[in-house]
């Protein structure tokens, strides 16, 4: 039986989370084939208020802090990679619509169906004609590709470039609406994170009103039109770092996973060429399984200091600085270098049994390449930026 949340503590949401560790491995082959999260698991989520993790209580949400949260989102993930990918997307949408858009938005949207709403959303558009007419905007073409959670959502996000006269962005435009104005295509065909229906999505004369659609660069940096909430320390949360958090944190638990599964094929797997008559006995094998435990120990320390440095600037209403958010995405970056360097190394001793469809490893193994080549997550690029800002210049980041 799962735990159900009876009060909104870290204890609670972190152990409701564990506890679906075994039914999301169980389901992880029907998660894959569906190319979406399987009704029983969403069913799971939603019960135990996973994906309100974020989300104000005033519509129906816990308002847990982003360490609570981060926690909960590994947890999950080692269970299942694709929906440890769909819950830290979903929920920390609710950090962003929350922050981000005024209280005439948020009744419009929570209302009396509140505990329906689910998030879905993509900031950059690979194409997107929009319009100035009276009242809000005409999308009269758009094109969004790698939309999470798209078969699940209620209402989306998106993101629209304001273009002057001379064929400049002059800002972001961040836009929502209900999910039923869009089409979803049928196009997510990847090699790994395949259970997150991360589909593209498309919009055809689509009217957005103005009080839907706020100024994303803004937003970025923390200046907020969710005046209502000014008071709960949470919605002061710097928004880009704990984006960029969200995309990282589900490989923390692909990894804790990946070692558990290695670590469970070691006493009965017989070496060749080592010298012992058992994998488990070799100096190699020490060795390797050591350096990825650190690697993978320093990187979890790295992603819940970046959740602790988040709370404590919200938690006294400051938003975070400039130069201190770029330090944060170097630090994402520089943990999702970390895991990268530990899956190597485990899949090095592993042998080739993970080649078999169907392996736990080979999962792990495709599902945290295609996170790790996030743009978002680049360790060279958020280094760069941050090596940028340690000598005197300004990091090439436009947003962050």
């Amino acid at each position: 039986m799962n735990p159900v949340i009876q009060k909104e503590s870290k204890v609670d949401v972190v152990a409701a989370a564990k506890s679906l560790i075994p039914s999301l491995r169980e389901r992880a082959t029907e998660t894959d084939a569906l190319g979406r999260i399987p009704e029983a698991t969403m069913s799971e989520l939603k019960e135990l208020g996973l994906f309100k993790m974020l989300r104000p209580k005033q519509y129906g949400g816990q308002e847990q802090n982003m360490r609570t949260y981060s926690e909960a989102i590994v947890e999950i993930s080692k269970g299942c990679g694709s929906t440890g990918w769909i819950v830290a997307l979903c929920a920390i949408r609710e950090l962003m619509v929350a922050e981000s858009f005024s209280e005439q938005t948020h009744e419009e949207i929570f209302g009396e169906n509140k505990d329906n709403v689910l998030f879905a959303g993509v900031y950059e558009p690979r194409k997107c004609i929009a319009k100035k007419v009276e009242g809000g905007y005409l999308i009269e073409e758009g094109f969004w590709m790698f939309c999470s959670g798209s078969q699940h959502a209620t209402w989306g996000y998106f993101g629209m470039p304001i273009i002057n006269e001379d064929g400049k962005m002059v800002d972001q435009v961040l836009m929502t609406l209900p999910f039923s104005e869009m089409e979803i295509m049928d196009d997510w065909n990847v090699m790994g994170l395949k259970g997150t229906g991360s589909n593209s999505v498309k919009m055809h004369n689509v009217f957005i009103p103005d009080h839907r659609c706020t100024s994303f660069v803004k937003a970025l940096d923390g200046d907020f039109e969710s005046s209502h909430l000014r008071n709960i320390p949470l919605y002061h949360t710097a928004l880009f770092p704990a984006l960029i958090l969200s995309l990282g944190l589900p490989g923390v638990g692909m990894l804790r996973s990946a070692m558990e599964f290695f670590k469970q094929g070691l006493p009965n797997r017989r070496a060749a060429h080592m010298g012992v008559e058992f994998v488990k006995d070799a100096a190699s094998t020490h060795a390797i399984i050591a350096e990825a435990e650190l690697k993978i120990e320093t990187a979890e320390i790295f992603f819940y200091k970046v959740a602790d440095a988040l709370d404590a600037s919200a938690q006294a209403k400051e938003y975070m600085g400039r130069h201190e958010r770029v330090k944060t995405l170097a630090d994402i970056g520089y943990a999702n270098q970390l895991l990268k360097e530990a899956m190597d190394l485990l899949m090095s001793a592993s042998g080739s049994g993970f080649a078999y469809n169907g392996h736990p490893m080979q999962r792990i193994l495709l599902d945290f390449l295609v996170l790790h080549s996030h743009r978002s997550l680049s360790p060279i690029i958020t280094i760069e930026n941050y090596g940028r800002v340690l000598s005197g210049l300004e990091s090439n980041a436009v947003r962050y």
